[in-house]
C-alpha cells in the first residue's frame, strides 16, 4: 500500500497536466495498481475499451448535480457538468465533484468485505469472501431478535442517497422501527419549524430575490445547489445580501452587509423586524387577512420585542435594524429570510424557524417571485411491498422524547441516551449505511460506549470510517460512479428527476446496495426476501411506468425535467396542510401541545469566563466527515485549526500556528492555532472532519482535531433536533 500512495496525483498536478497525461497518469498510478491488489494477476490492457461519455449524477454531497463521465479505455478520464442539468445545478459542477474520480481510485477504499478478529478499535481485520460475510450479518441480526427484541436492532443511515429507501426497506421488513437518519443532526428543526406555520418547508426564491438575510446559512460554502449559485447572481445589481454570522465566511465576505451576531440571539434580532414591521404598518395587509390566521395574538405578542431590547441580546445597533426591516418590507414580496440548511443552533431553534417563517409571511413573501416558494416534484410509480407483521416489536426507543419526532428520522441525542441505559429496552444491534456515526454525532465518548455494549455492529460504506473500524463486520458497496441507481424526484420550485448509471464496472468485490439488502434480506428468511425480489432494472421500470418518457430522458440527457421556471401562485386559494388550512402565525397545534404558541425569545447561557463558544459550520472543500480523505480535496485543506481572535490569543499568550489543547466537559482534542479577526472574542470555530480514529484513512489519520468529540450532547425538544453551538471550551498549550 506505501508504493500505492505515493503515486498519488496531487491537485496541483491534477489541475495542471493536459487531458492526454492526465489519462496516463491516472491509468499508469491507480488503475493498474490498484487492479493488481484486486486481481494479483496481470494488470496490462490488452483490449482497448470503447470511449463513452456516461450520463449520471454527482454523489460527493447531497445536492445530486448532473454529471458526464467521461470514460476513455475503461477508466474515468475525469467529471464534467452536465448542460442539460440547468434547473438544479445550473450546468456547473464544483471542486469536490470534480474530485470524483479520486472516490472510484483511492487507495483507502474498501475492497472486499472483512471481519474483525481483534478488539473492537484494535484494527485487526482478516478478508472475507461475500458468503461468509453475509451469513454472519444475518445470523447476529436473528439472534438479537429471539434473545431480545427486533426493536433492539437499530439501522442508521445518511440522507440524501437513492439507494436509502431499500436500506430503510430492510429495517420495517426485519421489524425494528429503530431507524436513524441524517436529518437529526441537520435539518430536522428546520422542517418543523417551517411545515408548522406554511404546512410545508419551502424553497426560497434565490434566484429572483430582491433582498435576502441570512443566519449563518454560508452558502458560499456550505453548498447547496442552485441556492449557492443563484445567492451571487442578482438581477441587474439590485440583489442586497444581509448577512448574520459570528464568523467571516466566503458568504460574509459576498454579502453587502455582514454582522457578527452574539450566537443564540438570532431570534431577538428576526422579532424586532418583526416589531418593527407591525408596529410601522409596512406588513401586508391582504395577504395576512387573506392567508393567514393568528395576526392579533403576533400583533399583541411582539410589542415587548423592540430592536432597543434587541441590541442588547444580539449586539446589533437598533437603526440598523429598523432600517433592515423596512429595506425587507419594501422589497417585499421579493424578499426572503433564508432559512437556511445546517445544524440546530440553539435547543430553541424550532421556534426560531418559526420566526423566521413568521416574517416571511408578513411581507407576503409566499408563493410568489423571489419569496419562498412551496416545493413541487415529478411523481414517480410509488415502490409498496408488504412487510412481515410482528406482535411483539417495541414501539421507537425514543418515542415521545420531543415532541414532535419523526418516526423515521429519530433523535440521535435522545435514541443514545436512553440506549445507553437500556431504557425501556435494550439496543444490541446497530446496522449502518454510509451514516459515520462517530464523526457525525455529537458527543463521541458517548457513542464509543454505545458501540462498545453491542452485541453485533455492521458498517456498509465505500471506505474505512470511523464506524466501520469500530464495527465486526464491514461491507464495501460499489462507489456512485460504478453502480446502477434508481431514479429519483428532487423537490423544488423546478422539480427534476436524476439517477444515476454505471460509468465503469465496479472494482475490485464491490456491491450495489440493492444487492447488498438483497442478500441479507435472503438469509433472514423467505417472507423478508419476498419483498427484495426485483432486479434494479425491474425497480425502475416499474418507478416509471406511467411515463417512460422519463428513463428515455435520462439515459439520453441524464436528466428529466418538464419546465424550466417556477410556477407562481400555485397555491392562492387552495388549503395548506396546517391544522387551519392558512398560514399558522399563532400555532393551536404548538398550544394544545403545551408549547408556545408565537416563538418566545430566552437568551442564551452567558459564556463563562475564560471559556469560549464552540462553533461549528461547512466549507467548499469537504462534505461533512465523508471527503476529508479524499487526497485532491485533501491537497487543498491538509487540517483543521482553531479559529480564535486575536485579543482572546494575546490574553492567552498564545501565538499563530501553535497547537493547543481544546477542552469541553465531555472531551478534549488537540489542533494547531489560527489566529484571525474572522471570528468573535467570545467564540472559536473548528472545521468538521479531522481528528478521526479510523487507520484506513491514511491522509487524515491523527491530523487535527473532532469537535465531535468536543460537542455536548443537546438537543431542541420540539424536533429533536441536536444543539450544536452550546457547548463551551477551555483553550491552552498543547
Amino acid at each position: 500500500m506505501s508504493s500505492l500512495r505515493t503515486k498519488n496525483l496531487s491537485r496541483r498536478r491534477f489541475i495542471g497536466l493536459s487531458s492526454c497525461a492526465l489519462t496516463t497518469a491516472l491509468v499508469g498510478s491507480q488503475v493498474t495498481v490498484l487492479k493488481a491488489l484486486a486481481k494479483s494477476g496481470d494488470v496490462s490492457h490488452t483490449t482497448p475499451l470503447p470511449t463513452q461519455d456516461v450520463f449520471t449524477s454527482c454523489g460527493m454531497c447531497v445536492n445530486k448535480c448532473g454529471v458526464i463521465a467521461r470514460v476513455r479505455d475503461g477508466v474515468i478520464h475525469k467529471l464534467d457538468p452536465n448542460p442539460n442539468f440547468f434547473a438544479k445545478s445550473r450546468a456547473m459542477l464544483c471542486a469536490r465533484g470534480n474530485a470524483g474520480t479520486k472516490v472510484v481510485y483511492d487507495p483507502d477504499r474498501l475492497k472486499y468485505p472483512l471481519i474483525r478478529v481483534g478488539a473492537r478499535g484494535e484494527g485487526k481485520w482478516r478478508r472475507a469472501g461475500w458468503g461468509e460475510a453475509l451469513d454472519l450479518v444475518a445470523k447476529n441480526m436473528n439472534e438479537i431478535a429471539e434473545k431480545y427484541n427486533r426493536a433492539s436492532m437499530m439501522f442508521a443511515s445518511t440522507e440524501g442517497t437513492f439507494s436509502e429507501h431499500f436500506f430503510l426497506q430492510l429495517a420495517e421488513c426485519y421489524g425494528s422501527p429503530n431507524t436513524l437518519r441524517h436529518p437529526t443532526l441537520c435539518l430536522s428543526s428546520n422542517i418543523q419549524g417551517f411545515a408548522a406555520t406554511f404546512g410545508t418547508n419551502p424553497t426560497p426564491d434565490v434566484r429572483n430575490a430582491d433582498y435576502i438575510i441570512m443566519s449563518g446559512a454560508n452558502r458560499a460554502e456550505a453548498l447547496i445547489t442552485p441556492d449557492s449559485i443563484d445567492m451571487l447572481k442578482g438581477d441587474g445589481g439590485r440583489r442586497k445580501l444581509i448577512y448574520l454570522d459570528p464568523r467571516f465566511t466566503k458568504t460574509a465576505a459576498k454579502a453587502d452587509e455582514w454582522y457578527p451576531i452574539k450566537p443564540g440571539t438570532d431570534m431577538a434580532f428576526i422579532l424586532a423586524l418583526i416589531n418593527v414591521i407591525i408596529t410601522e404598518g409596512l406588513y401586508d395587509d391582504d395577504f395576512i387577512e387573506e392567508q393567514t390566521v393568528g395576526f392579533a395574538e403576533l400583533q399583541a405578542h411582539i410589542q415587548q420585542y423592540t430592536p432597543e431590547w434587541a441590541e442588547k441580546e444580539c449586539e446589533i445597533p437598533a437603526r440598523q435594524i429598523r432600517r433592515i426591516a423596512n429595506e425587507f418590507a419594501n422589497a417585499a414580496p421579493k424578499a426572503v429570510y433564508y432559512q437556511g440548511r445546517r445544524s440546530s443552533f440553539f435547543s430553541n431553534d424550532t421556534q426560531m424557524r418559526r420566526a423566521m417563517a413568521i416574517l416571511n409571511a408578513i411581507v407576503g413573501s409566499w408563493d410568489t417571485e423571489g419569496g419562498l416558494l412551496p416545493n413541487q416534484k415529478i411523481a414517480l410509480n410509488k415502490h409498496d411491498f408488504l412487510a412481515p407483521w410482528y406482535d411483539d416489536v417495541h414501539e421507537r426507543l425514543d418515542k415521545g422524547g420531543a415532541a414532535y419526532l419523526s418516526e423515521k428520522d429519530g433523535s440521535w441525542p435522545i435514541f443514545r441516551e436512553r440506549a445507553l441505559v437500556a431504557e425501556p429496552y435494550p439496543i444490541k444491534g446497530m446496522m449502518v449505511y454510509k451514516q459515520n456515526v462517530l464523526v457525525s454525532v455529537p458527543d463521541r465518548a458517548k457513542s464509543l460506549a454505545l458501540m462498545k455494549q453491542m452485541d453485533f455492529i455492521c458498517t456498509i460504506d465505500i471506505t474505512m470510517s470511523d464506524t466501520a473500524w469500530y464495527s465486526d463486520v464491514v461491507l464495501p458497496e460499489a462507489t456512485y460512479l460504478e453502480r446502477l441507481d434508481p431514479p429519483e424526484g428532487l423537490a423544488g420550485p423546478v422539480p427534476v428527476v436524476a439517477f444515476r448509471q454505471p460509468c465503469v464496472e465496479a472494482m475490485f468485490e464491490s456491491k450495489p446496495n440493492l444487492w447488498i439488502m438483497q442478500q441479507i434480506a435472503k438469509r433472514l428468511g423467505s417472507e423478508i426476501y419476498a419483498t427484495f425480489d426485483f432486479s434494479m432494472e425491474e425497480h425502475i421500470d416499474h418507478l416509471v411506468k406511467k411515463n417512460p418518457q422519463i428513463l428515455t430522458d435520462l439515459r439520453n440527457k441524464g436528466v428529466y425535467i418538464e419546465k424550466t421556471e417556477p410556477e407562481y401562485g400555485r397555491f392562492t386559494g387552495k388549503r395548506l396542510r396546517t391544522r387551519s388550512g392558512k398560514i399558522e402565525l399563532y400555532s393551536a397545534k404548538y398550544a394544545k401541545k403545551g408549547l408556545d404558541p408565537l416563538p418566545v425569545y430566552r437568551s442564551p447561557e452567558p459564556v463563562p469566563v475564560n471559556k469560549y463558544r464552540l462553533l461549528v459550520g461547512r466549507h467548499a472543500y469537504f462534505t461533512h466527515g465523508t471527503t476529508a480523505n479524499n487526497a485532491y480535496l485533501h491537497d487543498i485543506m491538509p487540517e483543521n485549526s482553531l479559529w480564535l481572535n486575536p485579543r482572546e490569543a494575546k490574553k492567552l499568550g498564545l501565538r499563530n500556528g501553535q497547537r493547543v489543547k481544546v477542552k469541553s466537559a465531555v472531551g478534549e482534542e488537540r489542533l494547531k492555532l489560527e489566529v484571525t479577526e474572522k471570528i468573535r472574542p467570545d467564540s472559536v470555530y473548528m472545521a468538521h472532519g479531522f481528528g478521526v480514529l479510523s487507520k484506513g484513512l491514511s491522509n487524515i489519520k491523527g491530523v487535527g482535531g473532532s469537535d465531535a468529540a468536543l460537542i455536548e450532547s443537546k438537543y431542541c425538544p420540539i424536533s429533536g433536533n441536536a444543539a450544536m453551538h452550546e457547548t463551551f471550551v477551555e483553550i491552552s498549550p498543547a
